[in-house]
């Protein structure tokens, strides 16, 4: 499964209002239950802040990828959020997140779940496609930078 196989446009904001780790991560989820609201909100709520306890899933470069398998989720399903501005994150390399994208799986979707993880991290290794969707002020717009 690649990023633009599993990105749809209502599950991408821009921008994101949050200004905290955890605020990021709630935003990302109410965006997520606002497309499928027979999601419990709080079971993956908690599955993803659980995993962030396991370490910080602030990458590099301004990405973060929140992400979690929990039985909270009949399918692999993925939010994108940008901040106007960098959120600390606790990032590897201590610099602020920008582009963060919510990835939620089943326990049973292993492979499905990592080949998504490895496409959102070829999808932003550019620095160009990075700067790019950070100016972006639509999902249309973030939709059209990763289809290009």
């Amino acid at each position: 499964m690649t990023l633009t196989d599993a990105l749809e446009r209502d599950y991408i904001k821009v921008p994101l209002q949050a200004r905290t780790k955890n605020a990021i991560i709630e935003e990302l989820v109410e965006v997520l239950i606002k497309n499928r609201p027979t999601y419990n909100h709080e079971e993956i709520l908690s599955a993803v802040l659980a995993r962030e306890v396991l370490g910080s899933t602030g990458l590099a470069d301004g990405v973060a990828i929140p992400h979690a398998k929990t039985a909270a989720v009949d399918k692999i399903a993925l939010v994108m959020g940008i901040t106007p501005e960098p959120i600390d994150f606790k990032a590897q390399d201590g610099k602020g997140s920008q582009l963060f994208f919510l990835v939620l799986a089943p326990e049973k979707e292993s492979s499905a779940y990592i080949e998504l993880l490895a496409s959102i991290a070829r999808a932003t290794s550019s620095s160009v496609v990075r700067r790019l969707m950070v100016k972006a002020h639509t999902p249309d717009e973030v939709l059209q930078l990763l289809l290009d």
